[in-house]
């Protein structure tokens, strides 16, 4: 069994694209966390949304019914380094 952890980072072109996703996919009550773009998916400094791969389905309809534009959607193993910045 593959036990590797598959997120999906939803990446914009600005800010307040992130920001009018984030917040409907909210208003429905679908789990999402704010999240820096992570450079394995792009060059450029920004704001993405982290999805888990039981909720993607729920968001993709979610872009589909508001019209918000977005980049891509891009699934990475999991970036989340569990270790860093403990100092003990």
């Amino acid at each position: 069994m593959d036990s590797t952890r598959i997120d999906y980072y939803i990446l914009f072109f600005n800010h307040t694209e992130g920001m009018s996703l984030y917040n409907y996919v909210k208003k429905k009550g679908i789990p999402v966390k704010i999240s820096p773009a992570p450079r394995r998916a792009t060059s450029c400094c920004g704001m993405s949304l982290l999805v888990d791969k039981d909720h993607i389905d729920a968001v993709r309809k979610c872009i589909d019914e508001s019209g918000i534009v977005i980049d891509r959607i891009v699934p990475l193993e999991n970036q989340i380094n569990p270790d860093r910045d403990r100092y003990c």
